[in-house]
């Protein structure tokens, strides 16, 4: 099963350098907690899907990741929600993410997928549409200032935390 992620050309330099997609967010209960977890989506056209309204444009960049069918460790985000996070937070989540049709899309992953695992990163281009990325433009991209230190000392106090437990 081929599901995207899309994130922002500064985001991206930091996911290769922490190991890969792993430090989503996937909201819970009453929507006030989350669990880790990366969001995709089966659809390769970010339209609608409740990107927008972000500093950062979550549309730049597209990650695609092939599951096999068999990995029961990909949810489908409806079914994984239910009896997880409250109806008033999915109705939300549909309705601001582009209603039931795109929400029909979307999948969670709990656990980390280093970039070997990754098929394709594309960029968008001009007309919206995208392409392979080289190694060249991807060595050039710049994380958001102060992302990169934020997520090495995400990653140092959860390590931390693993340890003591």
């Amino acid at each position: 099963m081929r599901l995207y992620h899309f994130t922002s050309l500064g985001h991206l330099p930091v996911i290769l350098a922490t190991g890969g997609l792993w430090r989503g967010e996937v909201p819970v209960g009453d929507g006030s907690r989350s669990l880790r977890g990366t969001w995709f989506t089966s659809d390769p056209d970010p339209r609608g899907h409740g990107l927008d309204g972000s500093s950062a444009d979550k549309r730049e960049v597209r990650i695609a990741v092939v599951f096999p069918r068999s990995d029961r460790t990909v949810s489908h985000w409806l079914k994984f929600a239910r009896g997880r996070l409250a109806p008033d937070c999915i109705e939300e989540m549909v309705r601001t993410g582009g209603g039931k049709r795109k929400a029909e899309t979307w999948y969670v992953y709990p656990t980390q997928i280093p970039p070997d695992q990754f098929r394709a990163v594309e960029f968008r281009r001009e007309g919206g549409g995208y392409s392979p990325a080289t190694p060249e433009e991807i060595a050039a991209a710049v994380p958001h200032e102060g992302l990169l230190e934020a997520v090495v000392e995400d990653l140092r106090e959860m390590r931390a935390k693993i340890a003591a437990a």
